[in-house]
């Protein structure tokens, strides 16, 4: 199977068909210029402007196939460099009320509050779950029905 180029020999790659492709319009414009003088010339004219506009559209899905290689060659490079070992479960830290303990409760529980892929409701279950039972921030998250709605209030308190 062949190994697909990369990222390196795709931008070398690129490099080279831009550049051809520039000196190829610009002998495109002197072609259409010497055809265009000649008044009885509007046949050749079109069938150069066709063979042309070949040119142009192979050129757009050359540098858009080049584009995906190269993005799929970061994607993958960058998949292959994440962790090669699964990290434990981090427990969730539970939280009693005491002033002392909230700035490291709320450092950990911070990241699911900025979730914005985590529903208000979720993060009000993950609230509950995180105040020690029958402590003062256990009686307060409680005293808010356990709904999306609640879940800033009870945040706020």
């Amino acid at each position: 199977m062949k190994e697909a180029p990369d990222v390196s020999q795709l931008s070398i790659w690129k490099a080279q068909i831009e550049d051809k492709f520039t000196r190829l319009e610009k002998c495109q414009t002197e072609i259409t210029n010497l055809i265009l003088k000649d008044t009885d010339a509007e046949r050749a004219f079109e069938e150069d402007f066709l063979s042309a506009e070949k040119y142009r559209d192979r050129f757009s899905e050359l540098c858009a196939q080049i584009q995906l290689l190269s993005m799929k060659e970061t994607e993958t490079k960058e998949f292959s460099e994440k962790r090669k070992f699964k990290l434990p479960k981090i427990e969730l830290k539970k939280f009693t009320g005491d002033a002392k303990e909230y700035l490291s409760f709320w450092s950990q529980f911070s990241k699911i509050h900025e979730d914005t892929s985590i529903p208000n409701e979720d993060k009000m279950q993950y609230l509950l779950q995180a105040v020690v039972p029958k402590t003062k921030a256990a009686r307060v998250v409680e005293s808010f029905p356990a709904t999306a709605e609640n879940y800033p209030k009870a945040i706020a308190q």
